[in-house]
């Protein structure tokens, strides 16, 4: 259960991300939706919170997080990614599953 809340708050959070930052303008129906899509991932978070050891819950979804913003800018927005980048996010992927071990 806490896999599958923490993957749902990760794909929330990235296409609000994804979608405030493509949208044409604020009053646009994109910016809506990915304000909607920002605002669930920011209740998941409470939820898990209350849920799960700050100790824990709050590296593993800051860190995710970054991880998710970076392939999202690369994949969807076609931003680039450096090599110390790709690195970076595999130390935080290691330091993730270094938590949960």
């Amino acid at each position: 259960m806490k896999w599958l809340t923490l993957a749902a708050y990760f794909a929330l959070s990235g296409f609000g991300l994804f979608k405030l930052k493509s949208a044409a303008g604020l009053l646009t129906p994109a910016f809506a939706l990915g304000m909607a899509g920002y605002a669930i991932g920011f209740a998941m978070w409470l939820y898990m919170l209350r849920e799960m050891p700050l100790s824990i819950i709050f590296p593993v979804a800051a860190g995710g997080l970054i991880v998710v913003a970076q392939l999202t800018g690369f994949m969807l927005l076609g931003e680039p990614v450096a090599p110390l980048q790709i690195a970076g996010a595999a130390a935080i992927i290691l330091g993730i599953v270094l938590l949960y071990a």
